[in-house]
């Protein structure tokens, strides 16, 4: 697997604790983009703002960054019922009500970690009047749709830090994903970083 091949290079307690992770739960991120987020967040220790993941089926990847984040805020925002209606733009490859996850269930998963805020229904409706003045250094995409992606790009990017990283899976497997970014990106100083794994990421420059 991605870990193992990882183990023989990267620091051993961090690799014994995704492992765990991994072992705990089905998840849909493979090794190397596990290890990612966590070295994002890990790496981000001292920096100003909160984090949000959107997007969390089993919890496998909050928990990746539940255990890189200390006491840093999480906010955690699903529909927890599965995805939304698709849109033309998924070209028919999602269905709705797909990787659904009870809400209580992943608070089970995560309860032993501190300051981690639940926002259910569709982000960034969820949100809206409640995150509106939070800032963020650190935001995981894992949305499958075009539509989400796209609303959730206009609602969180503005909101990151200088330096914040906005970061997405399944960008490289889904059209409506590529779509999405592709057009948020048109005409800001900001592109799209892709990485070798499915994800892709864009830093915020400077104020």
């Amino acid at each position: 697997s991605e870990l193992f091949m990882l183990g023989f290079h990267k620091d051993r307690e961090v690799m014994r604790q995704l492992t765990r992770v991994r072992r705990s739960r089905r998840s849909l991120i493979n090794g190397n983009e596990q290890f990612i987020i966590h070295s994002i967040v890990a790496g981000m220790h001292d920096m100003q703002g909160d984090i949000a993941e959107v997007g969390v089926y089993e919890g496998s990847s909050t928990r990746t960054i539940c255990e890189a984040k200390g006491e840093r805020r999480l906010h955690v925002c699903d529909t927890f019922a599965g995805l939304p209606e698709p849109t033309s733009e998924d070209r028919g490859v999602e269905t709705k009500g797909c990787y659904a996850c009870g809400l209580d269930a992943i608070r089970t998963y995560l309860a032993e970690f501190p300051n981690v805020e639940y926002h259910v229904g569709f982000c960034p409706d969820s949100v809206r009047g409640v995150l509106d003045d939070t800032r963020f250094c650190f935001v995981h995409l894992d949305l499958d749709l075009y539509e989400s992606t796209k609303q959730c790009l206009e609602y969180f990017f503005p909101r990151l830090v200088p330096g914040g990283i906005l970061l997405s899976h399944d960008y490289s497997l889904l059209e409506g994903v590529r779509q999405a970014f592709g057009e948020f990106t048109v005409g800001r100083r900001e592109g799209v970083i892709e990485l070798p794994t499915t994800q892709c990421m864009i830093v915020k420059a400077g104020d």
